[in-house]
């Protein structure tokens, strides 16, 4: 067989295989990334570079995160799309054709952490106990959630950093999964000055608010 023929058979290679690829790979290679947490420097970069460039042979859409307590029996490996859902189905795949591990719990999606916690991102810090949304409500489409997150200090030149310090701390509450399929409008504006006239909640509600919300609806 050519060079080219056998290049060409690597690339077509089915969902499935690509799949047990990277479960055969991990299978052989995981004990090096059990204490990943205890390693610092370049060679935690190099095993997080290589851990990176596997997953992405399977599909370049999809990321990881190895974590859990250090009191827990397993570590958790989680496999995300990063909240883009046209890539949910990526992540639902390689995680149903996991083998079982004595060490690791993997999980599909960044899983719901709920609160008592808060996050500095590029310089702010991001509260939920204290960071005021406004739900709004579609005349066409009354089951749709959307919400106004509200910042005193918000200033249009920074909007990426409102943004995504946001989603990072609804991904923390809710779980990758439930921020995206069950938020259908989120903007970030600056906290209106007659706030004490509107219906409002803060981040650290906003599971029971989409629940109550889903049940009504």
């Amino acid at each position: 067989m050519s060079i080219k023929n056998i290049f060409k058979k690597k690339q077509n290679l089915t969902e499935d295989e690509k799949a047990k690829r990277f479960w055969n790979w991990f299978t052989k290679s995981q004990n090096r990334f059990l204490f990943l947490s205890e390693i610092d420097g370049e060679e935690k970069e190099n095993l997080l570079d290589e851990f990176l460039t596997e997953i992405h042979k399977f599909n370049e859409n999809i990321y990881f995160e190895i974590g859990g307590h250090e009191d827990d029996e397993k570590v958790e490996l989680i496999i995300s799309a990063e909240g883009e859902i046209e890539f949910f189905p990526a992540v639902e795949k390689l995680t149903s054709c996991a083998p079982d591990f004595k060490n690791w719990e993997i999980i599909a999606f960044k899983p719901a952490m709920g609160t008592g916690f808060s996050l500095d991102y590029r310089g702010k810090k991001f509260d939920p106990e204290k960071i005021i949304f406004i739900p709004l409500n579609s005349e066409s489409n009354p089951n749709s959630i959307g919400l106004n997150v509200c910042y005193p200090e918000f200033e249009e030149s920074e909007e990426e950093i409102f943004v995504n310090g946001t989603y990072l701390i609804l991904d923390t509450i809710l779980g990758e999964k439930s921020t995206t399929l069950d938020i259908d409008y989120l903007e970030v504006i600056k906290t209106p000055e007659n706030i004490a006239e509107y219906n409002f909640g803060h981040l650290s509600d906003i599971a029971e608010y989409i629940a109550e919300k889903k049940n009504v609806c």
